[in-house]
């Protein structure tokens, strides 16, 4: 086996499927910008005929409350969450940079009710 010739082989393919991702990408952002155009024109239509849904021969479209909660005071935010019971305001997740740290300085050790999964990936780098 050719290791020079599989790592040659594995680089050209990650470059192929880089490209392919570019150029979706590209193609993806342009479609969206349409599709917002078009969203914006149906949204002024049953704005201006104060309407919450129409009906098309091809379709129905209607407008929908969407709401975007942000956050611009976190220790408040917790203190609320602690007060009324309320953490499950926040999504659930453990940050694996948070973890990796935390075993590092703490010998290994992870806290209550953490399990860490392991497992080898493999990394290639372009020569210099």
């Amino acid at each position: 086996m050719d290791l020079n010739q599989v790592t040659k082989a594995y680089l050209a393919i990650r470059e192929a499927r880089a490209e392919l991702r570019r150029k979706f990408d590209n193609e993806d952002s342009e479609l969206k910008g349409k599709l917002h155009k078009l969203e914006n024109v149906m949204l002024e239509y049953l704005n201006a005929n104060n309407l919450e849904a129409t009906r098309t021969e091809t379709g129905t479209f209607y407008r929908q409350e969407a709401i975007k909660p942000s956050c611009s005071d976190w220790s408040a935010f917790w203190e609320w969450m602690k007060r009324e019971d309320a953490l499950d305001a926040m999504e659930k997740r453990v940050k694996a940079t948070f973890m990796k740290e935390y075993m590092e300085m703490h010998d290994s050790t992870l806290p209550p009710g953490i399990s860490v999964h392991r497992e080898y990936e493999v990394r290639v780098r372009r020569a210099s």
